[in-house]
């Protein structure tokens, strides 16, 4: 078990940044003829809009993939760096995370569903436990979800 800092009195260290993905491919029937053609844009209002080959289309795909990757791991970086510090500070959570090997042998099915506990302290604050290693996003949507539990019982 691990205990994490829970202040977010620093300011972050995540610069700004950008990361825009955009493909849009048809089958279009040119309007003389008839013919189908497969066209593909990668800007947002069609600006670079061509005829393309499947290859080129797949290229193309291939691009956007990369590129949503590095859109996930930036939503990752943002809620770790941000999101979670200014929850755990805003409801006095102390996080803990747990090594659940011991789990996955006692217990496989919970184990594999394990995503948060809490407990509210004597003094008012919040403990919670975590499984070490947990996605950013999926432990923030777990401390959100404690912390509206919490929040209908009227403890936080």
């Amino acid at each position: 078990m691990s205990k994490l800092p829970t202040t977010a009195t620093a300011p972050s260290t995540l610069p700004e940044q950008g990361i825009t993905a955009s493909l849009t491919v048809e089958v279009m029937a040119d309007l003389d003829d008839g013919q189908l053609t497969l066209v593909a844009a990668t800007q947002g209002n069609q600006g670079d809009l061509q005829v393309v080959t499947p290859a080129q289309a797949l290229a193309k795909v291939t691009s956007l993939r990369e590129k949503a990757d590095r859109i996930e791991a930036l939503i990752s970086e943002y809620a770790e760096k941000v999101l979670i510090p200014a929850f755990l500070a805003e409801f006095d959570i102390e996080l803990e995370e747990l090594d659940i090997a011991s789990l996955i042998e006692d217990a496989p099915d919970l184990a594999a569903r394990f995503r948060a506990f809490a407990a509210v302290k004597n003094d008012g604050s919040i403990i919670a436990a975590f499984p070490k290693g947990q996605a950013p996003v999926e432990r923030l949507a777990a401390i959100r979800s404690l912390v509206l539990d919490l929040q209908k019982r009227g403890q936080a």
